[in-house]
């Protein structure tokens, strides 16, 4: 009987001995660190004044150099004499620079043989003239109509 309480007692003075030996467990304290502050300073930039368009300058001649085209559009009613008497057409035309940039015109006729020669006209002058000088237009009878493409020089010569 005696070993049966020996090995408890042993058991017990191990347990003893070794919780002697460990130390205790302690809860862990979290110590705050002290930061140094930070100031951030948002530097926003002043507004830049909107740089003017430069003035117009020279060219070696002395003449002027402007940015903006010159633009001239007319709409008239012209009349001229043909075989069948007075007749007339409305031209509506645009230059620019100097350069005839569109060009229409109306049929305003009253006698066969011109209406003929005024619708012709109509149908081909856009394509026998945009792109030539106004100042200085001689084109062929255009569309056939001899006597209405001289009407119609005479009107674009006068921008």
């Amino acid at each position: 009987m005696r070993n049966h309480v020996v090995v408890p007692l042993v058991l017990l003075a191990t347990l003893s001995t070794l919780a002697s030996c460990t130390k205790p467990v302690s809860e862990t304290v979290v110590t705050p660190v002290a930061t140094p502050e930070v100031k951030v300073e948002v530097v926003t930039p002043a507004p830049v004044a909107p740089t003017p368009a430069p003035a117009p300058t020279e060219t070696a001649t002395g003449t002027p150099v402007t940015a903006a085209p010159q633009v001239l559009t007319r709409k008239e009613t012209v009349g001229y004499k043909s075989p069948g008497g007075d007749d007339t057409i409305e031209f509506d035309v645009t230059v620019t620079d100097g350069v005839i940039t569109s060009a229409s015109a109306t049929a305003l006729a009253l006698s066969d043989g011109s209406k003929y020669n005024q619708g012709n006209f109509v149908k081909a002058l856009s394509a026998a003239v945009v792109g030539k000088k106004a100042k200085d237009l001689d084109v062929d009878a255009i569309g056939g109509a001899s006597l209405t493409t001289a009407a119609f020089e005479t009107f674009v010569r006068s921008f």
